[in-house]
């Protein structure tokens, strides 16, 4: 199993942006093969802070996410809305 952290802070003026975008793109990933679970975390005392966790079956599982198309027009048209971005892979033992 693979666990992905995400602790972001987005652009004040991206925010609402975001979320939009966020939660059209959810049930897409969370309907693909190997998605355990998709769940963004706004932070209570920032609204323009979130932690996003993801849980795959697989590697492979992960790796075919990021390749779907929905995906790379997601990075692609929200990478720039952020201040700060911190990614982290972890596999179970």
């Amino acid at each position: 199993m693979i666990i992905v952290t995400v602790k972001s802070k987005t652009k004040p003026e991206n925010t609402n942006e975001y979320l939009k975008e966020f939660k059209n793109i959810s049930p897409e990933v969370r309907a693909e093969n190997g998605c355990l679970e998709y769940e963004l975390y706004p932070c209570r005392a920032d609204n323009s802070e979130f932690f996003l966790f993801e849980r795959w079956e697989s590697k492979e599982a992960l790796d075919a996410h990021l390749k779907t198309g929905h995906m790379i027009e997601f990075i692609s048209k929200t990478q720039d809305w952020f201040e700060s971005k911190d990614i982290k892979i972890y596999e179970a033992l």
